[in-house]
């Protein structure tokens, strides 16, 4: 009679217990740099002020962002000297120049 009550006990025990799932994607996150930004210009992406542009030059820098597509403008005061949409996608690197001068 232990026995029966010991294994039913066991097996009610086991059939609480919850599945697990875990995803995870294979690839780091893209990232974003900028080449050419003049001083005191800011990286926005997605209308998100992300600090000065010189700061993600690339090297060593860059803005890491989730996949997808982004729009990326680096602005000085309320001038935007340079505007984008970029897609980004499995850890690529994308850089975005400034010409110079607004547009």
């Amino acid at each position: 009679m232990r026995r029966i009550a010991l294994f039913m006990m066991a097996a009610v025990l086991t059939a609480c217990a919850m599945p697990e799932t875990s995803v995870r994607t294979g690839s780091p996150r893209p990232a974003i740099f900028v080449k050419g930004a003049p001083e005191g210009a800011t990286l926005f992406v997605d209308g998100l002020a992300m600090g000065a542009a010189s700061q993600f030059n690339g090297t060593p820098q860059t803005l890491r962002v989730e996949e997808g597509v982004h729009l990326v403008e680096v602005r000085s005061g309320n001038a935007v000297l340079h505007s984008e949409k970029l897609f980004v996608s499995n850890g690529e690197s994308r850089g975005v120049t400034v010409s110079g001068g607004a547009r």
